[in-house]
């Protein structure tokens, strides 16, 4: 699985980047998202967001999902965090 992450303030693209899951061990979708989910966030210095009903509607329909910054524990320097799965 191959997701990409992008992170939105304005309307500037500030973040930018694709991971694959390297996950060793056989795993469903849920534990693939997961892993490129937070090792994207890593990447880019941001605490993982919160996964609300909304998520998993926009990722079901159009393989993409947004969290905006009323999504995340602590204060974030932008106006939303996007990942989209581009491979499965």
């Amino acid at each position: 699985m191959i997701v990409s992450g992008r992170i939105v303030k304005g309307h500037k693209t500030i973040y930018r980047k694709s991971i694959a899951d390297t996950c060793p061990r056989p795993s469903d979708f849920h534990d693939k998202l997961e892993n490129c989910l937070l090792a994207l966030c890593r990447d880019a210095d941001i605490p993982a967001p919160m996964w609300l009903a909304k998520n998993t509607a926009e990722l079901a329909r159009f393989n993409k999902a947004v969290f905006y910054a009323e999504q995340f524990a602590e204060t974030v320097g932008f106006d939303r965090f996007e990942i989209k799965i581009e491979e499965t």
